[in-house]
């Protein structure tokens, strides 16, 4: 191993056995050799310690630091302070890398010398079911989803360490099990982000992984980070307010006729408050907003002429929420009172 490393690879761990061997072996199988392996052992009590002492008598660019348990993010954070290589590019024990990962990520930052964090597309696998999740690709994209959602893959990132050393970034402890969405948050003023089109990571779906067995605590702590957003838009959001918002952001659409006003009055004011303070791109920004608000529509088409009434009383939401082809199929279904739970456009195409 290179003394320099041009990447180091921040592997946590704990207790993850099942797994662990297939993302180390994908980690040492990249097509790029200059790189580094750190893997953070949180305290293990299963064959995870043995897993990986066989795999370093086999591979010298595998280091392992072990602590007592104390959580992903102390494990993050301790990855990152032992990282030599100029970038850090983050791994899941439970996932797999395509083996040109690192080379596709390192190409593109090294042609983007403005872009501190880059990400992939991921394919989701559990069993024989596979799915690939296309995130936003352009910067302006990609925070402009940012008061709604993480809109990068945690283990598929890979970051410029020159940027989180000069801004002191690193994980934060009080945004439990959504430490990414918050770093990233906190990233956003200080440089740009990127997606690339290619699903470079597997993204194991299993009943053990951290964000089933956390999803409540997970749910608290995005709700904050998406709170304090609010307070940085200028808006003191009323509880009400804030719970709409968590539940646009989640996907969570009641086709109410008074949560369909509220909601279109919801995001208006959030259009409104981006036109003054200029945090997000307002074309990217005002897409965000029309996508959630014709997706809530989508789903009250029982409504009938009043759910096609009330979408037009936000026309700058309704242009940019669907185009014509949808715009016409969204009204038929309004005039013949369709069902709402045919909706012709899904919760995963609006998310695309």
């Amino acid at each position: 191993m290179s003394e320099h490393p041009r990447v180091s690879c921040v592997l946590p761990v704990w207790n993850g056995e099942d797994y662990l061997a297939d993302a180390i072996r994908s980690v040492l199988n990249q097509t790029c050799r200059d790189f580094e392996l750190i893997i953070v052992d949180d305290g293990s009590t299963d064959a995870t310690p043995d897993i990986v002492d066989r795999l370093r008598r086999e591979d010298r660019r595998i280091r392992l630091c072990r602590q007592a348990h104390a959580g992903l993010v102390a494990a993050l954070n301790q990855g990152m302070d032992l990282a030599l290589g100029c970038y850090i590019a983050r791994m899941d024990a439970d996932d797999i890398c395509a083996s040109e990962r690192f080379e596709v990520q390192l190409g593109f930052l090294d042609r983007h010398q403005d872009v501190g964090v880059c990400g992939t597309w991921v394919e989701t696998f559990d069993g024989g079911r596979r799915e690939v999740i296309r995130y936003p690709c352009e910067d302006s994209a990609i925070r402009s989803r940012l008061l709604f959602e993480s809109p990068l893959a945690h283990p598929a990132v890979m970051l410029r360490r020159e940027v989180l050393e000069r801004h002191a970034l690193t994980y934060d402890a009080t945004a439990l099990h959504a430490e990414d969405y918050d770093l990233w948050v906190r990233a956003a003023p200080h440089t740009r982000f990127a997606n690339i089109p290619v699903a470079l990571v597997r993204y194991r779906v299993h009943p053990e992984q951290a964000g089933r067995r956390y999803e409540e605590k997970q749910d608290r702590s995005a709700r904050a980070i998406r709170v304090a957003q609010l307070h940085d838009l200028g808006i003191q959001p009323t509880e009400q307010e804030a719970n709409l918002h968590h539940r646009l952001s989640r996907w969570r659409f009641d086709p109410a006729p008074d949560v369909l006003r509220a909601t279109r009055v919801w995001l208006t004011k959030l259009m409104r408050a981006n036109s003054v303070a200029q945090r997000y791109p307002h074309r990217e920004f005002l897409a965000v907003l029309g996508e959630r608000w014709a997706s809530v529509c989508a789903v009250a088409t029982g409504g009938g002429i009043s759910t096609l009434a009330e979408f037009w009383r936000a026309p700058r939401l309704a242009r940019s929420g669907f185009n014509r082809r949808q715009h016409l199929k969204f009204a038929v279904k309004c005039l013949i009172r369709k069902d709402p739970q045919a909706s012709f456009r899904s919760v995963d195409d609006a998310a695309r």
